[in-house]
């Protein structure tokens, strides 16, 4: 088994809904936007420019799937992706689905705050309910 224990803050035990050879997706704890997750290398590296090719090879189908779960459950209308490793030193990748008007989700409305501007990784208050109805709806 993979040793993942440096990714610890996000959770992969609780949040996990999308695992490959060389990348886990998380439910990112903070929601900027429905959806908000983050990809995980299986290893620590500190840069992209150390991660090898067959990781690289594997990360657009990581991408695809993020993208057609959001669309499908939520009509994600465009992705932004930032990888920003100011607070966590290991190489992942934020992916916030965008959305220009509001969507209804596990009884309450999401705003993406920041459409249509680049989105913003602020804190933001997410209950644990709607994070584990997130991850229920986009497990796997």
């Amino acid at each position: 088994m993979t040793d993942i224990s440096h990714w610890s803050k996000f959770e992969p035990k609780n949040r996990t809904v999308h695992e490959t050879t060389h990348w886990i997706v998380v439910v990112r704890g903070k929601q900027i936007s429905l959806g908000s997750c983050v990809f995980l290398l299986k290893r620590p590296v500190e840069s992209l420019s150390l991660l090898n090719a067959d990781e690289l090879v594997e990360l657009p189908s990581v991408a695809g799937w993020f993208e057609a779960k959001t669309l499908d459950l939520w009509g994600a209308e465009r992705f932004n992706y930032i990888s920003a490793m100011m607070k966590d030193p290991f190489f992942h990748i934020h992916a916030i689905p965008r959305y220009s008007s509001e969507r209804s989700f596990n009884g309450h409305a999401w705003i993406d705050a920041d459409w249509p501007k680049v989105a913003n990784l602020r804190d933001v208050d997410t209950s644990d309910q709607d994070l584990a109805a997130i991850v229920a709806a986009m497990k796997y």
